[in-house]
């Protein structure tokens, strides 16, 4: 079964701000890079150009596109739900019914051409 996620209207809001018109998708990812191992992770959420053969698509509404790999997967919840951050307006926290899986995830844009940082 996919993944499903729903986002409050605020979180909509941020991430098509963080498009800023340009296409792309959302990649939910858990980012194990520089870790040590593949249990020693963070969660992020990437704004890539396009998937890879090994993506699989996340079930959202209101247009955005949201991708994980099917590796990925196996770490989330079948349905997630994203909302602003209460620490600060630029960041988001993801949680399912069950868990939360972080608070504070800032939007990363990894698209080509993408201010570093941005």
């Amino acid at each position: 079964m996919p993944l499903t996620m729903k986002l409050s209207p605020e979180a909509q809001t941020l991430f098509e701000q963080k498009f800023a018109g340009r296409p792309g998708y959302i990649r939910l990812a858990y980012d194990n890079e520089g870790c040590g191992c593949s249990l020693s992770g963070a969660i992020a959420l990437w704004l890539i150009d396009a998937p890879v053969a090994t993506d699989e698509a996340v079930e959202s509404a209101g247009g955005l596109r949201f991708i994980v790999d099917k590796n990925d997967a196996v770490y989330f919840d079948r349905n997630l739900s994203i909302t602003i951050s209460g620490f600060d307006k630029t960041s988001v926290r993801l949680a399912s019914d069950g868990q939360s899986y972080g608070s504070s995830i800032r939007i990363e844009d990894r698209r080509a051409g993408a201010e570093v940082g941005a």
